[in-house]
């Protein structure tokens, strides 16, 4: 904007904003050298100061909206969503390579990512990727069709990972068909 003067909290929140890129960014070489606990701390902290940029704004949440809460322009109110949404994908990414695996944890991020940004075929992937691990097939189903209908069919692993997940699927089916069939078989004493 020509002539826009920032605020005082406004100029906070970009500096908050700054220094969630710069934690978002040392979380990526951390990552890159496999030093997956390091990144982790980093993704946590970026989001930290994205969650203080969310205090900001609502500072007064709970108790409903608040008056004097500033208002941002929009690339900033959207560069906020996408390090959100970049930081729980990338912790996503890092607790997937942890033993074990707090799959709970990787669901949690994923649907942050999935509710800030529908389209991120990575957050949709993770999610379902959770999902087949908790063994929660028909979540997983539904994640991995969405993921598979933004990859326009494309992307191998989204693919591969949605023919076990059917599989799966038809395993239950067949289970819980026998259980049934079997249960009417039974004649009572």
């Amino acid at each position: 904007m020509a002539g826009h003067a920032p605020s005082a909290a406004e100029q906070l929140i970009r500096q908050k904003l700054t220094k969630a890129r710069e934690l978002k960014e040392k979380g990526n070489e951390h990552f890159k050298q496999q030093q997956v606990k390091k990144a982790i701390q980093s993704y946590h902290s970026g989001l930290m100061y994205v969650k203080g940029i969310d205090q900001d704004l609502n500072p007064n949440k709970i108790l409903g909206k608040c008056q004097d809460a500033p208002s941002l322009p929009q690339d900033v109110k959207e560069e906020v969503t996408d390090m959100s949404a970049h930081l729980h994908n990338n912790l996503a990414a890092c607790l997937l390579k942890q033993e074990p695996v707090r799959y709970e944890r990787v669901v949690s991020c994923c649907e942050h990512v999935t509710e800030l940004r529908p389209q991120n075929i990575k957050g949709w992937y993770r999610l379902g990727l959770a999902h087949y691990h908790i063994r929660d097939y028909d979540k997983a189903s539904d994640a991995l069709k969405k993921a598979n209908t933004l990859a326009a069919g494309q992307d191998m692993a989204v693919r591969k990972l949605l023919l076990s997940v059917d599989q799966e699927l038809k395993k239950e089916n067949k289970k819980f068909s026998d259980m049934f069939k079997n249960s009417l078989l039974v004649k009572p004493t």
